[in-house]
């Protein structure tokens, strides 16, 4: 995904609502004014971005949160259903969802939380400086439990493959096993038929020439093998 595409779509935009950049610090992250306010903006381009590596701009943007009036993180729309609004409302940071698909400008960015403004002091007062520690602890402990979560989930998928292909592997076997048998039982079927054959054979041999091959002889056979 180009930043400079989502950047220029992104300025655009605010532009037209009365903002002013005054600032690029870098390709992704962008100083504005908006009246009195000064407005931090980092901008996102990982297209699939996980639930981690969303608290991980958080923590970044929470390092210089308190510099600025507004804090903003611009992210791809891929984003919607993966947003901890709780999380970010607390830490008083904003988000912009931009579409680089969208052929209409002004549906092309969505405000989908607000930024809460602040109060700035000349130097971070201690009050504010513990709120950034623990906005930071937070972020941390919850990207350690997705992490967790992540790995709990790989591992459980990995066991349950696992019970599958020993299943799969026994199901083999049986049938295996089956198919064994079912050579062997078409084995002695055509040996026994060979057997039968072949004592026909000699019985007519031996029998008299006004004897043999005569079909009264079969019949007098099967009547007595009935008897």
């Amino acid at each position: 995904m180009s930043i400079e595409l989502a950047r220029k779509l992104i300025e655009d935009w605010l532009t037209q609502r009365g903002l002013r950049v005054v600032n690029k610090l870098n390709d992704r992250e962008i100083i504005l004014t908006e009246g009195n306010n000064t407005v931090y903006l980092r901008i996102s381009t990982e297209e699939f971005p996980t639930e981690s590596y969303i608290t991980d701009e958080l923590s970044n943007v929470m390092r210089n949160r308190f510099n600025y009036n507004k804090a903003y993180i611009a992210f791809p729309q891929s984003v919607r259903g993966l947003i901890n609004g709780k999380l970010f409302r607390s830490s008083r940071v904003g988000i912009y969802i931009y579409d680089l698909s969208s052929t209409d400008p002004e549906k092309a960015i969505e405000e989908l939380i607000p930024s809460i403004p602040i109060q700035l002091q000349q130097g971070a007062s201690d009050d504010l400086r513990r709120k950034i520690d623990e906005f930071e602890r937070i972020i941390n402990d919850l990207k350690n439990d997705l992490l967790n979560a992540d790995n709990k989930s790989l591992v459980r998928d990995i066991n349950e493959l696992r019970d599958r292909l020993s299943r799969i592997e026994h199901e083999l076997s049986k049938l295996a096993e089956r198919v064994s048998k079912l050579e062997n039982m078409a084995r002695s079927s055509d040996k026994a038929q060979s057997m039968s054959q072949q004592v026909s054979t000699i019985v007519n041999d031996e029998l008299p020439d006004f004897l043999s091959n005569n079909p009264w002889v079969n019949v007098l056979k099967k009547r007595g093998g009935e008897g």
